[in-house]
């Protein structure tokens, strides 16, 4: 029988003064009579026979994952009342919260064990990037290691001495009937002595996961969640593995959470629980679903106060006449001017979204791209979701918004409307480019501009002529990569290519005589690396590649204004004095096109090219009022920092000057009488001032002017209806995801149906993040990786405490914290160091006291872990006292404590300099060993780090295992690839070896280390190993995420619904990875306990097989042949 999730209940009487409500219920615990599951972000408990819920904790953040002591005394969770997630635990009837943990990266609470310690999964002590699980005692705040390598979640029998856990699994992807190498797997281990752990049920095409053990009538029987029949029900065998049985059959929905007590188990599926008796259960399949009601103040759902706008900024664009601007954030509109003008917020319903806000030719208006719903009531899940389409709002706040477009069946992306107000140019995802004509009663017909060559992308950038008869834009060539640019003419409906694809050219600038069209192009190309020469050299690298050009919109138009003057040319007119800096006055006509402007020659128009005499550079934005060119230049550094130049049109030489620096993005009106600004904010990305000022050589510095240009858009605190944008957002991340994903026929499935299916239970939503599970539950229909759901904008408490570590291993002793191992670090770079190791401590040294708090002791009061007196220090002065190992006098010394991610990493790169270690020990120095975390910028850098420093090696063992992806793949392969196949021979000094050409190539054998959790383009890397046969894949199959994205669908509170996007298929045949991983040649696994005691079961295979290798197909040394004349 088919189970479907309840709809929402009418309260059955309406004389109680608090109406009753069904919530969105998660995370259930069971003990005795008594249920606890989190719902709109708090614990709740209710009786078995559901009814109305009691709150149990009221702190806005986050507590969920509950587990009930053996006694039933106790409820145990996660929780975050310092911000960082632990794990808590406080009295059933109520009472403080009591901190369990220390561990960092929320731990997560599984259960009790027989002894009544709390067991949770968190980071592995070894470093690994791995969770493992942990005991925590409540009553001594003791803290034990069970040895196991890697586990997502476990339990323990009755009589404790077995141990039930789950190896692997999905982390934050969400997808239906996973089949790929890091599906769940359940494995035993007996703790009493020392033999390896053992899978529970034979390998198969399933996720098994969650093991709950208890005692059957047949015996003792172990309880779990696996979706062998497609989705996830429930099942147990026996504690061999055998005997298998399904207690569950639902169809269409998993079972999410659950959990146990004796023959009891509750269970989340949809929004609701379900309690089922494992065995007396019923034949229909399913257990009895609990109508349970919430009572409170249903906080998370009032109306709430956005207090930094900055967070949420969109974009933010000027107006013709320059005196406002148009805001776009977090899907509201308003229109703003410098100084103490008022703020006219436009009348966007607060169940949709607007992006894109543009001014129209008059000043009047504001066209915006919305989901506004035009008839279906706002809360009916059944009807068609509001497309995007183009509205237009009076511009100060008044009457109501009028529909532009309709029948949108992809996303639209920009606008671009005409100078002269007839027009209205727009994009979409499909790559179409739409002309709409307007009038002053609405919309006008539209059609399609047809676009030479390949549908890549839709136009990026577009700009009008100033006679509103023609637009240049800028879109993707052949390969993607390179832009060109064309020129669509109006009265002749024609497109005519004004570049080539051999170099990228962008934004195009009109002057406002119509006279010139200027653009940047990348044609400069001068390599900082002039050879191939030098340590770590990767390749040329081409800096400062753009440079600007113009083009002669007229065949007998004015001489280019660049051009040297010479005899030909007569003396120029004295020029007029300039008019003062006042500000432009508003005038609805300010950017209509003044009469008299010649027109376009489109005859030998792309011949009619000039360069600008300007030395080329990190260009990123053109625009120009005639008299001078803008020029938004970023610097060379990592943090591509960006200044706004201008640059005279004249032919004096004159070198550019500084408009402003710190500048994110700026913006011209179409006559260019006036500009905006958008400074950098002091810290992050998002925007900081935006100013408006005349258009100038450079902006002004007298603080009053700067006062009066500033737009106090900071100011805005906007007020929010949660539950409608929460509706807004499900049929957003829903619309998204139809628009980006990469196959579209989304899999085969039926997405409307699904967001009919999974829109019924939007009204049981009660929080943000549950939002996020039940979109999470809709995007796993797809059943595509790289499917993460994540909410940025979610309630959170007052305190903010950041946990801070010393960079070491420390345990507990009777005169404060011995410290057990430091974490190693490159010797070469001090300032990647250990905060210990920086101040010369010692392993075997006790730490007896921090800023002259004593850590002697035990009981009540004592500090059982030295986090409790580090939280908040990280990066501040803290006095350490030190007792050495032996005999000898205390000292003291003052460290700078580390965050919890530098902690991590510390941690990481210990188990790392360990495997280096290992690999060096087990091959007498011939095998090296780099490992990449991930596939960023930042891990290219551990590559030229560590890949140069061992070519002398004879082989190499590259580890990309728990690789979370990036994209530079592409990068690490083309040094893989280059081979040496000839050698030099210096004559001096005596004795000196040969090198090879190519500079610093790789000769050896290489293995590449993968497991179940290399993701992403760690996968793309070890399958282009194996396909370009550049070395042997030693590990596991990995997990399966081969469709690429580019996260451009964010939501309006920034939060996401991640849209696998861009799939790669080989030649012969069928898309690469996705769905079941890369396979290694040599399949091993990793034994958990031998992992925990510090093995490393694969990467000793790896060096075997290289050692092997070696033996095999020994590396010829270079030896010159005899001089000898030609």
């Amino acid at each position: 029988m088919q189970a479907q999730p309840a709809t929402p209940a009418s309260p059955a009487t309406a004389e109680a003064a608090e109406p009753a409500r069904e919530g969105f219920y998660r995370f259930p615990a069971l003990r005795g009579g008594t249920i606890v599951f989190t719902a709109e972000g708090d614990l709740w408990r209710v009786g078995l026979a559901g009814g109305r819920a009691e709150r149990l904790t009221t702190h806005p953040d986050l507590e969920f994952r509950a587990a009930l002591s053996p006694d039933g005394r106790f409820v145990a969770f996660s929780g975050a009342y310092e911000r960082a997630g632990e794990a808590y635990q406080m009295p059933l009837a109520g009472g403080v919260p009591q901190r369990l943990s220390w561990l960092g990266q929320n731990p997560r609470v599984w259960g009790y064990t027989p002894a009544g310690e709390v067991l949770v999964t968190a980071p592995s002590v070894r470093g690994e990037p791995v969770t493992q699980l942990y005991a925590l005692d409540p009553r001594t705040q003791a803290q034990r290691v069970l040895p196991v390598g890697q586990a997502s979640d476990g339990a323990l029998s009755a009589d404790g001495h077995t141990l039930y856990f789950t190896r692997h699994g999905l982390g934050g992807d969400n997808v239906r009937a996973y089949r790929g190498g890091a599906m769940a797997r359940l494995w035993r281990m007996d703790l009493r002595g020392n033999a390896e752990a053992e899978p529970l049920l034979p390998p198969g095409a399933a996720n098994d996961q969650r093991p709950m053990p208890y005692a059957a009538s047949s015996g003792p029987r172990v309880a779990f969640l696996s979706d062998r029949d497609g989705q996830f029900n429930l099942y147990s065998v026996d504690v061999r593995g055998g005997n298998l049985q399904q207690h569950t059959r639902h169809r269409g929905w998993d079972i999410r959470h659950a959990a146990i007590d004796g023959t009891r188990v509750v269970y989340a599926l949809g929004a609701d629980l379900y309690l089922i008796d494992l065995e007396t259960g019923p034949e229909i399949g399913q257990g009895q679903r609990l109508a349970i009601t919430l009572g409170g103040d249903a906080d998370a759902q009032r109306e709430r106060w956005v207090a930094r706008p900055q967070t949420f900024f969109e974009s933010a664009r000027i107006s013709p006449d320059g005196q406002r601007v148009v805001l776009s954030v977090r899907g509201r509109l308003a229109t703003q001017g410098a100084g103490l003008l008022r703020r006219a917020e436009l009348p966007v319903p607060s169940d949709a979204r607007c992006r894109e806000g543009v001014y129209s030719h008059d000043n009047q208006h504001v066209f915006a791209l919305c989901d506004i719903r035009t008839g279906a009531p706002v809360n009916a899940a059944g009807g068609p979701p509001a497309e995007l389409e183009v509205w237009r709002f009076n511009a100060d706040g008044s009457g109501t918004p009028l529909q532009i477009t309709r029948g949108a069946t992809i996303r639209r992306l920009a606008m671009f409307p005409s100078p002269d107000g007839r027009w209205l140019a727009h994009t979409d995802k499909a790559g179409r480019l739409v002309l709409t004509a307007l009038a002053a009663t609405g919309p006008g017909a539209s059609r399609e501009v047809a676009v030479p060559g390949p549908a890549r992308a839709a136009p990026q950038t577009l700009v009008w002529s100033p006679d509103s008869q023609a637009f240049a834009f800028a879109r993707g060539g052949d390969d993607g990569y390179r832009q060109r640019l064309f020129l669509h003419h109006l009265a002749s409906n024609s497109t005519l290519p004004l570049t080539s694809n051999r170099y990228s050219s962008t934004q195009p600038a009109f002057t406002p005589d119509g006279r010139w069209l200027y653009f940047l192009s990348e044609r400069n190309f001068v390599s900082l690396n002039s050879s191939p020469w030098g340590d770590r050299n990767l390749g040329p690298f081409f800096d400062r590649r753009a440079k600007v050009y113009a083009l002669a919109l007229q065949a007998s138009g004015p001489v280019f204004p660049f051009k040297p003057r010479d005899e030909t040319q007569p003396e120029p007119a004295a020029a007029p004095p300039v008019a003062s800096a006042a500000p432009a006055a508003p005038a609805a006509s300010a950017a209509r096109p003044a009469a008299g402007r010649p027109a376009i020659e489109l005859r030998g128009l792309p011949e009619r090219l000039f360069e600008v005499p300007l030395p080329a550079g990190n260009y990123t934005r053109l625009r120009t009022d005639g008299r001078r060119l803008y020029l938004l230049e970023a610097d060379s550094t990592p943090e591509r920092r960006t200044t706004l130049r201008t640059l005279a049109i004249d032919n004096t030489g004159a070198p550019p000057e500084v408009f402003a620096a710190e500048v994110n993005d700026f913006d011209l009106t179409t006559d260019g009488k006036r500009l905006m600004l958008l400074r950098r904010a002091a810290t992050g990305p998002q925007p900081g001032d935006i100013q408006l000022m005349d258009a100038a050589a450079k902006a002004p510095t007298e603080a009053a002017v700067l006062a009066r240009s500033q737009v106090r858009w900071t100011e805005w605190q906007l007020s929010t209806d949660p539950v409608a944008e929460w509706r807004q957002m499900f049929d957003d991340a829903w619309r998204l995801q139809r628009d980006h994903f990469y196959d579209a026929n989304m899999h085969g499935v039926d997405w409307p149906a699904l967001r009919r299916k999974y829109g019924a239970l939007l009204p049981r939503v009660r929080e943000r993040r549950e939002l996020s599970e039940l979109m999470a539950q809709m995007v796993a229909e797809l059943g595509a990786l790289h499917s993460q759901v994540g909410a940025d904008d979610v309630r959170r408490g007052p305190d903010d405490i950041a946990p801070a570590g010393l960079g070491a291993r420390l345990a507990k002793v009777a005169g404060g914290f011995r410290i057990e191992h430091i974490y190693r670090s490159d010797p070469e770079l001090p300032s990647e160091a250990s905060p210990l190791a920086l101040v010369q401590a010692r392993a075997g040294e006790v730490i007896t006291s921090v800023n002259g708090r004593s850590l002697a002791g035990a009981g009540p009061g004592a500090i059982t872990d030295l986090g409790a007196l580090l939280r908040g220090q990280a990066g501040r002065q803290v006095l350490l006292t030190l007792k050495p190992e032996g005999a000898g006098p205390e000292r003291r010394v003052v460290v700078l404590p580390v965050s919890a991610q530098r902690e991590a990493a510390l941690r990481e790169g210990d188990w790392e300099q360990g495997r280096a270690e290992r690999a060096s020990a087990r091959s007498n120095g011939r095998v090296g060993y780099l490992r990449l975390r991930a596939m960023g910028r930042d891990d290219m850098a551990t590559f030229a780090r560590e890949f140069y420093a061992q070519l002398d090696r004879e082989a190499l063992i590259i580890d990309v295992r728990n690789n979370n992806g990036g994209n530079i793949d592409s990068w690490v392969l083309t040094q893989l690839l280059r081979r040496a196949w000839a050698w030099w021979q210096p004559r001096s000094p005596e004795g000196a070896e040969s090198y090879p050409n190519m500079q610093q190539s790789w000769r050896g054998p290489i293995a590449v280390l993968i497991d179940a959790d290399t993701y992403s383009d760690g996968e793309t890397f070890a399958e282009g190993i194996k396909r370009l046969q550049l070395g042997t894949l030693v590990g596991r199959r990995t997990s399966g995420a081969g469709i690429w994205l580019g996260d451009g669908n964010r939501l309006l509170d920034r939060g996401i619904m991640r849209a696998a996007e861009t799939g790669q298929y080989a030649l012969d045949g069928g898309w690469l990875i996705e769905g079941r991983g890369v396979t290694p040649d040599i399949d091993i696994d990793n034994p958990p306990r031998d992992t925990h005691l510090g093995g490393d079961a694969q990467l000793d295979a790896a060096v075997n097989h290289l050692l092997r290798q070696l033996a095999d197909r020994p590396l010829p040394k270079a030896v010159p042949p005899p001089y000898a004349r030609p």
